[in-house]
């Protein structure tokens, strides 16, 4: 088949390598149909996880993905999966025996990395999907109805984060909410705060993505003119908001966060800080702020599908790219500098 192989950082190429055998019981071999660039990948490519994600070379990245079954281990078909059906996947993959995977937070595996212990990170640390084909347990996968689109499919690995973030910033309908950061992870979460019922929409960002928030319903404010808190109490009279998610992944984002929320709000993280923020601690003690983080999305890939089965979020506004995969490398470029637009970049293997 063909795959991109990484070979160290930002050396990759599009090879022949042999297609994967010998299944483990609860595994299958999916015929891949879409897989989505995220916002990790060129992190990956880049090697800006040494020796952590990939754990070595050469390696196949790529998580956000939908397929077809080809062929089933016997404890898959023994819990009614067969080939032809349609399939999409999360990353994550819990060993199913710790503690944490009993109690279903398996995104928290205490064995995570161990694959001879049942783990698998599928595109980190274990094999991904820019390829032809993939090996995936079945714990990671979620069925697709029949007629559904399975590149629209492929978009629920990344919908079910959101969708998660959102959830844990317990939002309640009719409360205001705020997304910091417009790129993929944050109109994702604008898309999931409609669904369950925020009232305004306060969408922090620039350029092309914060107008592409705009359009979604978001009240927009553009975080270069340094008003952003003012702008935001000056919205909510200066109550701040009860629910934030920060999706930018920057110290100054999660600071304003924390400036923004109202007293008593919750601040539900996704991004991830290069450096250690500076925070307003007496403001979060006094005014009891909590900052909640989240990672992957532990049990919402089910939820996130039927969002998108049932026409609560349509996620074709951010759909704006496809290449094969022989043309990666262009398509990266494409994700990496936002030309023309790009929000959600598919490949297609």
């Amino acid at each position: 088949m063909q795959a991109l192989v990484l070979h160290g950082p930002r050396r990759f190429a599009v090879e022949d390598v042999d297609i994967p055998s010998a299944l483990e019981p609860d595994e299958v071999l999916c015929r891949v149909d879409t897989t989505f660039i995220c916002g990790t990948d060129p992190h990956i490519i880049n090697g800006d996880f040494p020796g952590f994600w990939p754990p070595s070379f050469p390696f196949i990245p790529g998580h956000e993905w939908s397929a077809t079954i080809v062929e089933c281990g016997a404890r898959a078909r023994a819990l009614g999966w067969s080939p032809d059906d349609r399939v999409c996947a999360i990353s994550h993959c819990g060993c199913g025996y710790c503690v944490n995977c009993l109690a279903g937070r398996y995104n928290l595996c205490l064995n995570y990395g161990h694959a001879d212990r049942g783990h698998r990170q599928y595109g980190h640390i274990t094999q991904g999907a820019y390829a032809e084909y993939i090996r995936a347990s079945v714990k990671s996968l979620v069925r697709v109805p029949d007629g559904f689109d399975l590149e629209l499919a492929a978009c629920v690995d990344p919908l079910s984060i959101a969708l998660y973030t959102v959830k844990r910033s317990r939002l309640q309908a009719g409360d205001d909410l705020l997304v910091m950061g417009t790129g993929p992870q944050g109109l994702m979460a604008i898309l999931c705060a409609k669904a369950l019922g925020a009232g305004r929409i306060i969408a922090i960002g620039s350029g092309e993505r914060l107008a592409l928030a705009a359009t979604l319903g978001a009240v927009p404010i553009d975080y270069r003119s340094n008003t952003v808190v003012e702008q935001v109490r000056e919205i909510t009279n200066g109550l701040g908001v009860p629910a934030v998610v920060e999706c930018a992944g920057t110290a100054d984002a999660l600071r304003n966060c924390c400036l923004t929320a109202a007293k008593g709000g919750v601040v539900s993280v996704i991004g991830i800080p290069h450096e250690e923020p500076k925070l307003p601690m007496k403001r979060i003690v006094l005014d009891e702020i909590e900052i909640i983080g989240d990672r992957a999305n532990p049990n919402t890939a089910d939820d996130a599908l039927s969002l998108l089965v049932n026409g609560r979020v349509d996620l074709t506004p951010l759909l704006t790219h496809r290449f094969a995969l022989a043309d990666f490398a262009t398509a990266l470029d494409t994700f990496e500098r936002r030309r023309d637009g790009a929000v959600k970049v598919a490949i297609k293997p």
